[in-house]
Protein backbone atom coordinates (compact mmCIF):
# COMPACT_ATOMS: atom_id res chain seq x y z
CA UNK A 1 0.00 0.00 0.00
CA UNK A 2 1.29 3.39 -0.56
CA UNK A 3 1.49 6.19 1.40
CA UNK A 4 -1.47 7.86 -0.31
CA UNK A 5 -3.54 5.16 0.20
CA UNK A 6 -2.74 4.44 3.63
CA UNK A 7 -3.89 7.80 5.26
CA UNK A 8 -6.72 7.55 2.96
CA UNK A 9 -7.33 4.44 4.54
CA UNK A 10 -6.99 5.85 8.29
CA UNK A 11 -9.27 8.68 7.38
CA UNK A 12 -12.23 6.73 6.68
CA UNK A 13 -11.53 4.35 9.39
CA UNK A 14 -11.19 7.40 11.90
CA UNK A 15 -14.11 8.65 10.60
CA UNK A 16 -12.66 12.22 9.79
CA UNK A 17 -13.37 14.85 7.00
CA UNK A 18 -10.26 15.85 5.18
CA UNK A 19 -11.34 19.32 5.70
CA UNK A 20 -11.05 18.34 9.81
CA UNK A 21 -6.83 17.08 8.73
CA UNK A 22 -6.39 19.66 6.80
CA UNK A 23 -7.54 22.48 9.61
CA UNK A 24 -5.77 20.46 11.88
CA UNK A 25 -2.59 19.91 9.70
CA UNK A 26 -2.41 23.69 9.00
CA UNK A 27 -3.44 23.00 5.04
CA UNK A 28 -6.07 23.98 2.62
CA UNK A 29 -8.56 21.22 1.59
CA UNK A 30 -7.22 21.05 -1.98
CA UNK A 31 -3.41 20.65 -1.05
CA UNK A 32 -4.57 17.62 1.72
CA UNK A 33 -6.59 16.19 -1.07
CA UNK A 34 -3.54 15.70 -2.95
CA UNK A 35 -1.53 14.35 -0.24
CA UNK A 36 -4.45 11.26 -0.75
CA UNK A 37 -3.97 11.44 -4.17
CA UNK A 38 -0.33 11.09 -4.15
CA UNK A 39 -0.22 14.06 -6.21
CA UNK A 40 2.04 16.24 -3.75
CA UNK A 41 4.07 15.23 -0.11
CA UNK A 42 3.47 16.41 3.08
CA UNK A 43 5.91 17.50 5.26
CA UNK A 44 8.04 15.33 7.94
CA UNK A 45 6.33 16.75 11.20
CA UNK A 46 3.11 16.75 9.01
CA UNK A 47 2.84 13.10 8.91
CA UNK A 48 3.61 12.72 12.43
CA UNK A 49 0.68 15.23 13.30
CA UNK A 50 -1.70 12.77 11.43
CA UNK A 51 -0.14 9.47 13.13
CA UNK A 52 -1.15 11.01 16.52
CA UNK A 53 -4.50 11.91 14.89
CA UNK A 54 -4.89 8.61 13.43
CA UNK A 55 -3.49 6.88 17.07
CA UNK A 56 -1.24 5.00 14.38
CA UNK A 57 2.61 3.95 14.84
CA UNK A 58 4.08 6.91 13.99
CA UNK A 59 7.38 5.30 12.99
CA UNK A 60 5.70 2.96 10.69
CA UNK A 61 3.74 5.98 8.86
CA UNK A 62 6.97 7.89 8.42
CA UNK A 63 8.72 4.92 7.08
CA UNK A 64 6.26 4.57 4.53
CA UNK A 65 6.24 8.16 3.35
CA UNK A 66 10.05 8.03 2.66
CA UNK A 67 9.69 4.47 1.24
CA UNK A 68 7.19 6.22 -1.27
CA UNK A 69 9.64 9.20 -2.18
CA UNK A 70 12.23 6.49 -2.93
CA UNK A 71 10.11 4.79 -4.79
CA UNK A 72 8.10 7.92 -6.80
CA UNK A 73 12.30 8.67 -7.71
CA UNK A 74 13.66 5.20 -9.11
CA UNK A 75 10.22 2.99 -9.91
CA UNK A 76 9.66 3.79 -13.60
CA UNK A 77 13.55 4.00 -14.39
CA UNK A 78 15.27 1.24 -16.62
CA UNK A 79 18.10 1.25 -13.89
CA UNK A 80 15.57 1.08 -11.17
CA UNK A 81 16.49 -2.75 -9.97
CA UNK A 82 19.84 -2.12 -9.71
CA UNK A 83 19.12 0.95 -7.59
CA UNK A 84 17.21 -0.79 -5.48
CA UNK A 85 20.01 -3.45 -4.96
CA UNK A 86 22.71 -0.60 -4.33
CA UNK A 87 20.38 1.05 -1.85
CA UNK A 88 19.71 -2.02 0.82
CA UNK A 89 23.49 -2.61 1.16
CA UNK A 90 23.68 1.16 1.67
CA UNK A 91 20.75 1.18 4.29
CA UNK A 92 21.80 -2.46 6.19
CA UNK A 93 25.90 -1.18 6.32
CA UNK A 94 26.92 -4.38 3.89
CA UNK A 95 28.88 -3.56 0.39
CA UNK A 96 26.34 -3.99 -2.08
CA UNK A 97 27.05 -7.32 -4.79
CA UNK A 98 27.84 -6.72 -7.68
CA UNK A 99 24.47 -7.83 -9.74
CA UNK A 100 25.87 -8.32 -13.01
CA UNK A 101 24.49 -11.69 -14.74
CA UNK A 102 21.88 -11.95 -11.62
CA UNK A 103 18.26 -12.14 -12.02
CA UNK A 104 17.03 -8.32 -11.01
CA UNK A 105 14.62 -8.51 -7.83
CA UNK A 106 11.46 -6.80 -8.70
CA UNK A 107 10.59 -3.14 -7.36
CA UNK A 108 8.23 -4.11 -4.20
CA UNK A 109 6.43 -0.76 -3.58
CA UNK A 110 5.61 0.26 0.40
CA UNK A 111 3.51 -2.81 2.14
CA UNK A 112 4.40 -5.29 -0.64
CA UNK A 113 1.23 -3.93 -3.05
CA UNK A 114 2.30 -4.30 -6.00
CA UNK A 115 0.79 -0.02 -7.70
CA UNK A 116 3.16 -0.13 -10.80
CA UNK A 117 1.52 2.64 -13.45
CA UNK A 118 1.72 -0.03 -16.71
CA UNK A 119 -1.76 -0.74 -16.93
CA UNK A 120 -1.67 0.85 -20.80
CA UNK A 121 1.95 -1.01 -21.47
CA UNK A 122 0.39 -4.31 -20.58
CA UNK A 123 -2.75 -3.91 -22.82
CA UNK A 124 -0.46 -4.38 -25.71
CA UNK A 125 -2.16 -3.12 -29.09
CA UNK A 126 -5.50 -5.18 -28.85
CA UNK A 127 -8.98 -3.28 -29.12
CA UNK A 128 -10.86 -5.73 -26.85
CA UNK A 129 -11.85 -2.87 -23.95
CA UNK A 130 -9.72 -3.51 -20.78
CA UNK A 131 -12.65 -4.06 -18.06
CA UNK A 132 -11.51 -3.79 -14.57
CA UNK A 133 -13.35 -3.92 -11.27
CA UNK A 134 -12.70 -1.59 -8.96
CA UNK A 135 -12.58 2.05 -7.65
CA UNK A 136 -11.57 4.90 -10.38
CA UNK A 137 -9.19 6.53 -8.20
CA UNK A 138 -7.31 3.82 -7.14
CA UNK A 139 -7.28 1.97 -10.30
CA UNK A 140 -6.58 4.81 -12.31
CA UNK A 141 -3.05 5.02 -10.24
CA UNK A 142 -2.09 2.17 -12.25
CA UNK A 143 -2.13 4.18 -15.91
CA UNK A 144 0.76 5.39 -16.88
CA UNK A 145 1.12 9.93 -17.10
CA UNK A 146 -0.25 11.45 -20.67
CA UNK A 147 -1.11 7.93 -21.79
CA UNK A 148 -4.93 8.56 -22.37
CA UNK A 149 -6.49 10.12 -25.37
CA UNK A 150 -10.43 11.10 -24.11
CA UNK A 151 -11.98 10.24 -21.39
CA UNK A 152 -15.50 10.33 -21.06
CA UNK A 153 -17.70 9.41 -18.35
CA UNK A 154 -20.81 9.77 -16.17
CA UNK A 155 -19.86 9.67 -12.45
CA UNK A 156 -22.61 8.27 -10.16
CA UNK A 157 -25.38 10.57 -8.92
CA UNK A 158 -25.31 12.18 -5.93
CA UNK A 159 -27.75 10.06 -3.69
CA UNK A 160 -29.87 9.14 -7.02
CA UNK A 161 -28.07 6.07 -7.42
CA UNK A 162 -28.56 2.81 -5.03
CA UNK A 163 -27.74 -0.04 -6.59
CA UNK A 164 -25.98 -1.07 -3.59
CA UNK A 165 -22.15 -0.79 -4.70
CA UNK A 166 -21.17 2.33 -5.25
CA UNK A 167 -17.68 4.46 -5.83
CA UNK A 168 -18.59 7.76 -4.02
CA UNK A 169 -20.63 7.63 -0.67
CA UNK A 170 -21.15 11.17 0.27
CA UNK A 171 -23.51 11.74 2.18
CA UNK A 172 -23.21 15.72 1.64
CA UNK A 173 -23.12 17.89 -1.47
CA UNK A 174 -19.49 19.17 -0.67
CA UNK A 175 -18.00 15.67 0.41
CA UNK A 176 -19.87 14.47 -2.83
CA UNK A 177 -17.34 17.38 -5.04
CA UNK A 178 -14.55 16.04 -2.94
CA UNK A 179 -14.62 12.94 -3.78
CA UNK A 180 -15.02 13.21 -7.64
CA UNK A 181 -12.73 16.15 -7.43
CA UNK A 182 -10.16 12.87 -6.69
CA UNK A 183 -11.04 10.97 -9.65
CA UNK A 184 -9.97 14.13 -12.03
CA UNK A 185 -7.12 14.56 -10.82
CA UNK A 186 -6.09 11.47 -11.37
CA UNK A 187 -8.09 12.19 -14.87
CA UNK A 188 -5.42 15.01 -15.92
CA UNK A 189 -2.41 13.38 -14.56
CA UNK A 190 -3.56 10.51 -17.19
CA UNK A 191 -4.78 12.55 -20.36
CA UNK A 192 -2.42 13.42 -23.05
CA UNK A 193 -1.31 17.28 -23.41
CA UNK A 194 -3.83 17.16 -26.48
CA UNK A 195 -6.14 14.87 -25.02
CA UNK A 196 -9.91 15.94 -23.82
CA UNK A 197 -12.35 14.88 -20.97
CA UNK A 198 -16.43 14.69 -21.79
CA UNK A 199 -17.84 14.76 -18.24
CA UNK A 200 -21.86 13.96 -17.99
CA UNK A 201 -23.52 15.25 -14.84
CA UNK A 202 -26.73 15.27 -13.49
CA UNK A 203 -28.07 17.71 -10.71
CA UNK A 204 -29.91 16.99 -7.38
CA UNK A 205 -32.24 19.07 -5.19
CA UNK A 206 -31.94 19.52 -1.11
CA UNK A 207 -35.32 20.62 0.81
CA UNK A 208 -36.98 21.24 -2.41
CA UNK A 209 -33.49 23.66 -4.13
CA UNK A 210 -31.00 22.65 -6.93
CA UNK A 211 -27.86 22.14 -5.25
CA UNK A 212 -25.83 23.15 -8.70
CA UNK A 213 -23.75 19.94 -8.36
CA UNK A 214 -22.03 20.21 -11.96
CA UNK A 215 -21.16 23.34 -12.15
CA UNK A 216 -19.67 22.93 -8.11
CA UNK A 217 -17.69 20.45 -9.68
CA UNK A 218 -16.83 22.12 -12.90
CA UNK A 219 -15.66 25.24 -11.40
CA UNK A 220 -13.32 23.43 -8.69
CA UNK A 221 -11.43 21.54 -11.45
CA UNK A 222 -10.89 24.68 -13.05
CA UNK A 223 -9.70 26.74 -10.21
CA UNK A 224 -8.38 24.12 -8.12
CA UNK A 225 -6.59 22.03 -10.95
CA UNK A 226 -6.19 23.94 -13.96
CA UNK A 227 -8.57 22.73 -16.06
CA UNK A 228 -10.00 24.67 -19.06
CA UNK A 229 -13.39 24.62 -20.09
CA UNK A 230 -14.26 24.39 -24.12
CA UNK A 231 -18.56 23.62 -23.73
CA UNK A 232 -20.56 22.84 -21.96
CA UNK A 233 -23.17 20.94 -23.66
CA UNK A 234 -27.20 20.64 -22.60
CA UNK A 235 -28.32 17.34 -23.32
CA UNK A 236 -31.83 17.31 -23.80
CA UNK A 237 -33.03 14.13 -22.67
CA UNK A 238 -36.66 14.14 -24.32
CA UNK A 239 -38.32 11.42 -21.61
CA UNK A 240 -37.58 11.57 -17.76
CA UNK A 241 -39.91 10.26 -14.68
CA UNK A 242 -42.87 11.70 -13.88
CA UNK A 243 -42.45 14.40 -11.14
CA UNK A 244 -45.04 15.75 -8.90
CA UNK A 245 -43.51 18.88 -7.51
CA UNK A 246 -46.27 21.72 -8.28
CA UNK A 247 -43.71 24.54 -7.31
CA UNK A 248 -40.62 23.20 -9.72
CA UNK A 249 -40.41 22.90 -13.40
CA UNK A 250 -39.88 19.35 -14.85
CA UNK A 251 -36.06 18.78 -15.23
CA UNK A 252 -35.23 16.92 -18.81
CA UNK A 253 -31.90 17.91 -18.92
CA UNK A 254 -28.28 16.93 -17.59
CA UNK A 255 -24.97 18.50 -18.60
CA UNK A 256 -21.97 17.13 -20.43
CA UNK A 257 -18.98 19.49 -20.15
CA UNK A 258 -15.54 19.11 -22.60
CA UNK A 259 -12.74 19.97 -20.36
CA UNK A 260 -9.30 20.30 -21.48
CA UNK A 261 -5.50 20.48 -19.87
CA UNK A 262 -4.08 21.96 -22.94
CA UNK A 263 -5.03 24.71 -25.32
CA UNK A 264 -3.48 22.76 -28.42
CA UNK A 265 -6.04 19.85 -27.83
CA UNK A 266 -7.42 17.73 -30.93
CA UNK A 267 -9.98 17.85 -32.54
CA UNK A 268 -11.36 16.27 -35.28
CA UNK A 269 -14.12 18.74 -37.09
CA UNK A 270 -14.64 16.76 -39.95
CA UNK A 271 -15.48 13.79 -38.73
CA UNK A 272 -17.85 15.09 -35.85
CA UNK A 273 -19.93 16.77 -38.69
CA UNK A 274 -19.90 13.73 -41.30
CA UNK A 275 -20.97 11.28 -38.07
CA UNK A 276 -23.98 14.13 -37.08
CA UNK A 277 -24.94 14.09 -40.67
CA UNK A 278 -25.13 10.43 -40.75
CA UNK A 279 -27.26 10.20 -37.39
CA UNK A 280 -29.66 13.00 -38.65
CA UNK A 281 -29.93 11.01 -41.86
CA UNK A 282 -30.73 7.85 -39.64
CA UNK A 283 -33.21 9.46 -37.49
CA UNK A 284 -35.06 11.18 -40.41
CA UNK A 285 -35.53 7.15 -41.25
CA UNK A 286 -36.82 6.40 -37.95
CA UNK A 287 -33.81 3.98 -37.62
CA UNK A 288 -33.13 4.56 -33.57
CA UNK A 289 -36.18 6.86 -31.82
CA UNK A 290 -34.71 6.54 -28.78
CA UNK A 291 -31.54 8.11 -29.38
CA UNK A 292 -31.64 11.05 -32.21
CA UNK A 293 -30.28 14.52 -32.45
CA UNK A 294 -33.27 17.00 -34.26
CA UNK A 295 -31.66 19.01 -37.31
CA UNK A 296 -33.23 21.93 -35.93
CA UNK A 297 -30.58 21.87 -33.21
CA UNK A 298 -27.73 22.01 -35.83
CA UNK A 299 -25.94 25.11 -37.15
CA UNK A 300 -25.24 25.01 -40.71
CA UNK A 301 -21.95 25.64 -42.18
CA UNK A 302 -21.10 26.54 -45.53
CA UNK A 303 -20.03 22.78 -47.99
CA UNK A 304 -18.93 20.97 -44.72
CA UNK A 305 -22.20 19.25 -43.59
CA UNK A 306 -23.48 20.16 -40.16
CA UNK A 307 -22.02 21.28 -37.18
CA UNK A 308 -23.66 20.21 -33.68
CA UNK A 309 -24.76 23.08 -31.56
CA UNK A 310 -24.47 22.98 -27.87
CA UNK A 311 -27.79 21.34 -27.00
CA UNK A 312 -28.68 18.03 -28.08
CA UNK A 313 -31.65 16.04 -27.77
CA UNK A 314 -31.12 12.88 -27.75
CA UNK A 315 -33.35 9.91 -25.80
CA UNK A 316 -32.74 8.20 -22.63
CA UNK A 317 -31.82 4.59 -23.15
CA UNK A 318 -33.49 1.91 -20.68
CA UNK A 319 -31.32 -1.04 -19.48
CA UNK A 320 -32.35 -4.09 -18.11
CA UNK A 321 -31.71 -3.33 -14.20
CA UNK A 322 -33.60 -1.19 -12.07
CA UNK A 323 -33.68 2.38 -11.94
CA UNK A 324 -30.58 2.21 -13.99
CA UNK A 325 -30.24 4.22 -17.59
CA UNK A 326 -27.40 3.01 -20.24
CA UNK A 327 -25.70 6.09 -21.48
CA UNK A 328 -26.90 6.38 -24.84
CA UNK A 329 -24.82 5.57 -27.73
CA UNK A 330 -24.98 9.08 -29.53
CA UNK A 331 -24.02 11.03 -26.55
CA UNK A 332 -20.76 9.73 -26.38
CA UNK A 333 -20.39 8.52 -30.01
CA UNK A 334 -19.85 12.13 -30.78
CA UNK A 335 -16.88 12.97 -28.21
CA UNK A 336 -15.40 10.17 -29.47
CA UNK A 337 -15.45 10.99 -32.98
CA UNK A 338 -14.84 14.57 -32.11
CA UNK A 339 -11.69 14.13 -29.75
CA UNK A 340 -10.07 10.68 -29.96
CA UNK A 341 -7.55 10.25 -32.94
CA UNK A 342 -6.72 7.48 -34.65
CA UNK A 343 -5.17 4.56 -32.87
CA UNK A 344 -5.87 6.36 -29.75
CA UNK A 345 -7.55 5.57 -26.10
CA UNK A 346 -10.63 6.07 -24.68
CA UNK A 347 -11.04 5.68 -20.58
CA UNK A 348 -13.96 5.61 -18.90
CA UNK A 349 -13.82 5.73 -15.39
CA UNK A 350 -17.31 4.86 -14.14
CA UNK A 351 -18.08 2.59 -17.17
CA UNK A 352 -20.92 0.89 -16.07
CA UNK A 353 -22.18 -1.43 -18.54
CA UNK A 354 -20.17 -0.04 -21.43
CA UNK A 355 -20.94 2.29 -23.49
CA UNK A 356 -17.71 4.01 -24.39
CA UNK A 357 -15.93 0.92 -24.55
CA UNK A 358 -18.70 -0.70 -26.87
CA UNK A 359 -17.90 1.98 -28.80
CA UNK A 360 -14.62 2.43 -29.34
CA UNK A 361 -14.26 -1.35 -30.04
CA UNK A 362 -16.58 -0.19 -32.71
CA UNK A 363 -13.86 2.05 -33.93
CA UNK A 364 -11.40 0.28 -33.70
CA UNK A 365 -9.69 2.02 -30.65
CA UNK A 366 -8.01 0.97 -27.34
CA UNK A 367 -10.26 1.47 -24.34
CA UNK A 368 -10.68 0.93 -20.43
CA UNK A 369 -13.48 1.08 -18.72
CA UNK A 370 -13.52 0.49 -14.65
CA UNK A 371 -16.56 0.28 -12.15
CA UNK A 372 -16.84 -0.65 -8.57
CA UNK A 373 -19.82 -2.65 -9.41
CA UNK A 374 -18.61 -6.21 -10.58
CA UNK A 375 -22.51 -7.24 -11.99
CA UNK A 376 -21.92 -3.97 -14.23
CA UNK A 377 -18.17 -5.07 -15.35
CA UNK A 378 -19.28 -8.67 -16.36
CA UNK A 379 -22.64 -7.43 -18.05
CA UNK A 380 -20.24 -4.66 -20.07
CA UNK A 381 -17.77 -7.70 -21.39
CA UNK A 382 -20.82 -10.24 -22.19
CA UNK A 383 -22.12 -7.46 -23.89
CA UNK A 384 -18.85 -6.54 -26.01
CA UNK A 385 -18.30 -10.11 -26.79
CA UNK A 386 -21.36 -10.63 -28.41
CA UNK A 387 -21.19 -7.86 -30.44
CA UNK A 388 -19.34 -7.61 -34.00
CA UNK A 389 -17.09 -5.32 -35.21
CA UNK A 390 -18.55 -2.49 -37.35
CA UNK A 391 -17.61 0.86 -38.73
CA UNK A 392 -21.19 2.64 -37.05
Amino acid sequence: MLFSDKIKQLRIESGKRQKDLAKAIGVDVPAYSRYEHGERRPKREQVLRLARIFKTDADELVAMWLADEAYSHIAHDKMANRAATLLSGMLDGTPAQSIAGEKKPDIIPPSGQQHDRNMVTMMGHSVMPHLVNGDAATVMQRIEDDSIDCIVTTPPYWRRRSQGTESITATTAGEFVNELLQTMAQAKRVLKPQGSLWLNMGDDTTDGFVQGIPWRVVLAMIDQQGWHLVNEVVWNKTTTSPQGSQDHLRKVHEFMFHLVKDDNFYYNDDELRHTFALIVRNDDKGRKRNDKIKEHYLQPEGGHGLIPADVWTIGVQRSGIAHYCVAPDTLYRLPLVATCPRGGIILDPYCGTGTACKIAYEMNLRSIGIDINPDYIKRAKASIEQKPLSLF
